[in-house]
């Protein structure tokens, strides 16, 4: 083994296992994501008391559990994801009884709504709200378990705001086949890439060409967010140096500055000023 080789092979397992970490992640918050959404959608359906709460759920539910990222907004997220991919039932629990650390460390409240759920005789033990029924899967649908490992819970989280099954199936399938950033995919669906690509005559020279030019996805950009820091309990801001807090002060006094409009001056970030004597 040469240096070159040595270096070599510790890039090799830097990248690989943090892709690994990121993915492990990633699964971990789909699964949550979508589980939220489904006690939700059984609660509003058939829960005891759920007249008593009405359309303030949401809002009681994010009152009760003050936690970080579990926000009112992020439940009809949450519920959402549900309502339009019921058919991540089956990947979501082959997830969980495939991880023995997950059974080991599941309290009650959390297996018994599992238990109803891999029990079931079928899937309509909740009514699915969303145009496709987990029970019909249509050849231009993509299965259940590439879109839980291979689209992150961000990608799912904004593709299922498109109403048309078909657009999402679109977008689906893109971002899957270019291995797209969230903002990539966001990019695409702010253009009309779906619309474009249907008056488009040559559709596989277009694709082509947007994939392209696409930013794709990296580990970090499936980490270093705001929503996987909240659901890991960690702050954005966590570790806050010198430099960062000198950056903030400046970044804050610059904007104050500019906002007071004529005769002031804010001239560079450490420039030393030195005060000239005056000859008389």
């Amino acid at each position: 083994m040469n240096f070159e080789a040595l270096a070599n092979q510790i890039d090799a397992i830097q990248h690989t296992l943090q892709a690994q970490a990121a993915h492990a992640v990633n699964l971990a918050l789909t699964a949550r994501n979508w589980l939220i959404g489904y006690y939700i959608v059984e609660f509003e359906q058939n829960g005891e008391d759920r007249a008593a709460y009405g359309e303030q759920l949401l809002k009681k539910l994010e009152s009760r559990l003050n936690t970080k990222g579990l926000t009112e907004r992020r439940f009809r997220e949450f519920r959402r994801l549900y309502q339009v991919y019921p058919q991540l039932q089956s990947a979501v629990i082959q997830y969980l009884n495939s991880n023995a650390e997950i059974r080991r460390l599941a309290t009650a409240e959390f297996k018994e709504p599992i238990r109803r759920l891999v029990t079931a005789k079928s899937s309509d033990a909740i009514t699915p709200l969303s145009t496709v029924s987990c029970n019909s899967v249509e050849p231009w649908m993509i299965p259940a378990d590439r879109l839980f490992n291979r689209l992150s819970s961000t990608h799912l989280t904004t593709i299922s705001e498109i109403d048309n099954p078909v657009k999402r199936a679109f977008y689906e399938m893109e971002t899957i086949r270019g291995c797209w950033s969230v903002k990539e995919l966001e990019h695409q669906i702010h253009s009309l890439y779906y619309a474009r690509s249907g008056l488009s005559q040559n559709k596989e020279a277009m694709s082509a060409l947007v994939q392209q030019q696409a930013a794709q996805l990296q580990p970090k950009d499936v980490i270093n967010t705001p929503v996987t820091l909240e659901f890991l309990g960690l702050n954005d801001r966590a570790l806050v140096t010198g430099s960062d807090l000198e950056q903030s002060i400046l970044d804050n006094l610059q904007n104050f500055l500019l906002e007071m409009g004529h005769g002031f001056c804010f001239e560079a970030r450490q420039k030393r000023i030195l005060k000239c004597r005056t000859v008389t």
